[in-house]
């Protein structure tokens, strides 16, 4: 069984495996539409995060929630015209789990939701000086540390050189305009400070698309004769940048890394392809990011008395290579993830250093 799993047959399983340990969750005494707002369905990561939340809803009494998909491929108006529609429908019955197609949207959405009454997460983006401590509905905020992964996913790599610690090294950059891309590569210069043997050679913003990290590397083969790593801000273009290296012969002897944790991307580092991954564990973001907000529509939790860790914080990432696969899969791909949602911090890692009006 692979992490591609469908949503029909993950909800039939989680109906089976997924009671929640200790308390109860809650139930409802009105059906609540529970909005998963993600970019689309073609990313594997997007997929775990709705995934997540129809896991939460498996967690409680049949029939009190409905769970609508909405997408919006990246579309900041498509986003809050979606999102708008769907409040607007279901009022006060409605909650949202949103991963933001972009830091500026997030205060827009906020304002959406204070106008109807609509409690609401977010994950990944947060416009800058934007607080859910600010806002009655918005509950909750949660990303993973970018800068982190960045930093481990390089650190890793520069340890598997010829001569650990000294090497020329490339890097795949993703969206320029994106928070979490900005992060992993200000995790990188960190680790190239640390590693004063690591040279980067050249970068190359490829925007998550895997065929222009093709093409990065493809034209890098032909300008640059002798490298040792080449460093990826996601999973795909790494793997796209395998793709390039394995028409030379390259792959496995010029390392490369990535973000993730994909399918295809955990069978690389078991061959070899990759050197490891930074998985964003989209199972957990999304089933409690669908938790915090039922929790408070059903008036179990009040936002605005939770502990402020609690309401912006960084979920732990965990870097995945040959060593430590095995225990990986046999967590989260063979077995499907079994959280008790009714405790709000077992998802906190490190809390966020936000400020708030209040």
């Amino acid at each position: 069984m692979t992490m591609r799993v469908s949503l029909s047959l993950l909800l039939a399983a989680a109906l089976v495996l997924l009671a929640p340990a200790g308390r109860a969750a809650p139930a409802a005494k009105k059906k609540v539409h529970l909005g998963l707002a993600i970019n689309s369905i073609d990313n594997e990561y997007w997929r775990q995060e709705a995934e997540g939340g129809r896991l939460f809803a498996a967690s409680l009494p049949a029939g009190s929630i409905v769970t609508q998909i909405l997408t919006c491929d990246g579309d900041d108006a498509k986003q809050l015209a979606g999102l708008r529609a769907f409040v607007a429908e279901h009022n006060r019955n409605a909650i949202l789990y949103v991963d933001p197609s972009s830091a500026a949207n997030t205060a827009a959405i906020a304002t959406l939701c204070e106008e109807f009454g609509v409690y609401w997460t977010s994950v990944w983006h947060l416009a800058k000086g934007l607080s859910p401590m600010d806002f009655r509905y918005y509950v909750m905020h949660q990303s993973v540390d970018g800068v982190k992964q960045g930093y481990d996913i390089a650190a890793r790599m520069f340890k598997e050189f010829k001569t650990p610690g000294r090497g020329r090294i490339l890097a795949i950059q993703g969206l320029s305009s994106n928070d979490s891309a900005a992060e992993r590569y200000e995790g990188l210069r960190k680790a190239l400070a640390e590693y004063g043997g690591v040279e980067l050679l050249d970068t190359a913003a490829c925007d998550w698309n895997p065929r222009l990290a093709l093409e990065a590397t493809r034209a890098w083969l032909d300008k640059y004769q002798d490298f040792d790593g080449i460093w990826s801000a996601n999973d795909d273009m790494a793997l796209a940048a395998v793709e390039a290296l394995k028409t030379m012969g390259l792959n496995r002897k010029i390392k490369v890394v990535g973000v993730d944790g994909t399918a295809a991307a955990l069978n690389a580092v078991e061959n070899g392809d990759l050197v490891c991954t930074a998985v964003n564990n989209g199972y957990l973001q999304g089933g409690y990011g669908a938790a915090y907000a039922y929790l408070a529509w059903a008036g179990k939790i009040d936002p605005e008395k939770l502990p402020r860790r609690q309401r912006a914080f960084y979920i732990e990432s965990e870097l995945v290579d040959r060593d430590s696969l095995a225990g990986y899969r046999r967590k989260f791909v063979h077995n499907l993830p079994v959280y008790d949602y009714n405790d709000l911090e077992f998802p906190v890692g490190r809390p966020m250093r936000l400020r708030s009006a209040r």
